[in-house]
Order: structure tokens, then sequence, then C-alpha cells
């Protein structure tokens, strides 16, 4: 008999160390989860960020294309020397 409750206290002892050990691979799992969802979130907002900058760069280059100045050195006006008074 009392080994029969010797073996029955190991065996709830055993399960106990067992159920404690699913809930701690658990836990890790969802803290490995939340990291991988950070992580993603990371990337996409810098490749968000990233398209922006693009977009912005290939709408300010092609604004500016069409639109060239050339200064022509023999139209500009002469030149005075020294301080105006």
């Amino acid at each position: 008999m009392a080994s029969d409750d010797a073996q029955r206290e190991m065996e709830q002892r055993a399960l106990r160390n067992v159920r404690g050990l699913v809930e701690k691979i658990e836990t890790t799992e969802e803290l490995e989860a939340r990291k991988q969802r950070k992580v993603l979130l990371w990337i996409l907002g810098g490749a968000l960020l990233l398209a922006i900058c693009v977009a912005v760069g290939i709408a300010t280059s092609s604004r500016s294309k069409g639109k060239e100045v050339v200064i022509e050195p023999a139209k500009l006006p002469p030149l005075k020397g020294g301080p105006q008074r």
C-alpha cells in the first residue's frame, strides 16, 4: 500500500514536471513569435520608407529635367569693381 502511494506520488510529480516543461516551451514559442512579428514590422517599415524615398527621388529628378538653366557669360552685365557708394 505504501509503495502504491509512493508510486502514485512519483507519477504525479513526473506529470507536474512534464506540464511545467510544456508551459515553458509554449511561453518560449510565444516570445519567439512576438520577436518575429517585431522584426517583420521593422522590415516592412524600412521597405516602406525606402519606397517613399525612391518615389520622392524619381519625382524630383523628373521635374527638373525639362528646366535647364544655361548662363552665357557674354550676356551678363559688366561687373563694377570695389565697394559701391
